[in-house]
């Protein structure tokens, strides 16, 4: 019997990889996908044809700090009903109130499911182990579905970045922010615990799920291959440069927004597209090149920093910030590029970095989190190691010259590949195999 699967994600505000790994997922796996809201510039996975159920329309009052946060939560508490049609939920982002509505109130403080990763490697770990979820079902003491979490990290507010959090924040913020975090790191591991199983996308974010929560997971690499990127420049150290009129034939808007990348040469510029959050550092990257004339940086994203990197690149005309970018631009700016710069706070994977590679593009990251995953210092990029400063990041831009960057593509070609689609897909079907539907109750017993 074909299992109906939903996929939960908490919003669509971006257009970001959870965002780009929920649309690949659904349609891979012919899923329907339910969110609380879509915003205006995010994807929106009813453009590719996805059956897709929106909880609210986001209004004007909605993004009122806190406000969202609320009505998101109890958006999936009060208005997810529809997921006991589904023999498989699958959660991404902070959508787990959802599990009340799978399991009932009846079964919520029934035992606990979550004690080890249902992926074993022999057919004996399988006839050891304890009886499965469906095995479990006519007992009631679990939901006649299976509750999936394909965990991109813990909130990180609520754990690994919660004492960074509190010492920014006044004093008046810390009395609200201290209550709050103790409820919902509460919420979030007794829900956590009701789950059949919990996925995640690296070993970086496996360890910190085991660090915080005590839990088990598997790791799925997310997709990374999404979108055609390709090297667009010539091997020869990207100096040659392919027709204008061609190149306006095949896209003369395209063409236009990459007249800035013209101005010298096709490959000299560095690109920059993780959304403008304080955890991405990219005002770091902006202010390293305001002190580097000669080199040219594009930033293409946008979010809550926008405003502040527009004012550090004034008066910097080798600093050009985009906002948001379609697809079709990230795959030419992307494709054009020397090199990508990619910084964040202890990342949870690093999708960017990965993509960047599929392009043949290395990557001068930070060696932290999930990268370490995925950059070989010198190799397929270079790592600036914890602590660096804005000069750290001028000396590694220095260092990765045309000649060097053209030398790690087929390395970073190399790396990509481990990161596939078909890999991703492949691990989730694998996870949900672990319980077929037809070793459950009928469709007609669950309603």
């Amino acid at each position: 019997m074909q299992s109906k699967i939903l996929i939960l994600h908490d919003y669509f505000l971006y257009k970001g990889g959870g965002e780009r790994l929920v649309i690949s997922l659904a349609k891979n796996l012919g899923a329907d996908v339910a969110t609380a809201f879509i915003a205006k510039d995010a994807f929106d996975p009813r453009e590719h044809g996805i059956t897709t159920i929106e909880l609210y329309k986001e209004k004007p009052w909605s993004q009122v700090p806190g406000f969202r946060y609320l009505q998101v939560q109890l958006s999936f508490l009060f208005k997810t009903k529809f997921v006991q049609n589904y023999d498989v939920i699958i959660y991404s982002g902070d959508c787990l109130m959802a599990v009340i509505r799978s399991l009932g109130w009846r079964r919520l403080f029934g035992r606990v499911n979550q004690t080890s990763p249902p992926v074993l490697s022999s057919a004996e770990e399988r006839q050891n182990r304890e009886p499965s979820p469906w095995q479990r079902r006519g007992q009631g003491e679990v939901s006649p579905r299976v509750n999936i979490a394909y965990m991109h990290t813990p909130p990180r507010h609520l754990y690994d970045l919660y004492q960074e959090r509190l010492r920014s924040y006044p004093l008046w913020k810390k009395i609200i922010f201290v209550p709050f975090v103790l409820f919902n790191r509460w919420r979030f591991e007794f829900l956590c615990r009701k789950l059949d199983v919990i996925v995640t996308n690296s070993k970086n974010t496996q360890a910190r799920i085991k660090k915080y929560l005590g839990m088990e997971s598997v790791v799925v690499y997310p997709p990374c291959d999404t979108l055609p990127f390709r090297n667009l420049l010539p091997n020869d150290c990207h100096s040659d440069r392919p027709s204008q009129g061609a190149e306006e034939s095949r896209n003369p808007t395209m063409t236009r927004s990459l007249d800035y990348a013209r101005d010298d040469s096709e490959s000299d510029y560095f690109f920059s597209w993780a959304r403008l959050y304080d955890v991405k550092r990219v005002p770091m990257i902006v202010e390293a090149f305001t002190k580097m004339p000669e080199k040219k940086l594009v930033v293409a994203s946008s979010g809550p920093e926008l405003e502040k990197i527009k004012k550090l690149a004034q008066g910097h005309p080798n600093i050009t910030i985009l906002g948001w970018i379609s697809d079709e631009q990230l795959v030419e700016y992307l494709g054009k590029c020397l090199a990508t710069i990619y910084i964040p706070m202890a990342e949870d994977f690093g999708m960017t970095a990965v993509e960047s590679m599929q392009a043949g593009k290395p990557v001068i990251a930070a060696a932290e989190g999930g990268l370490l995953e995925i950059i070989d210092d010198t190799k397929n990029g270079l790592l600036l190691k914890s602590g660096f400063s804005v000069n750290d990041v001028c000396a590694a831009v220095r260092q990765l010259t045309p000649e060097r960057a053209s030398a790690m593509e087929s390395a970073c070609a190399e790396t990509a590949k481990k990161f596939s689609e078909k890999s991703f897909v492949e691990g989730m079907k694998k996870v949900i195999e672990e319980f077929p539907p037809e070793a459950g109750p009928p469709m007609a017993e669950r309603m």
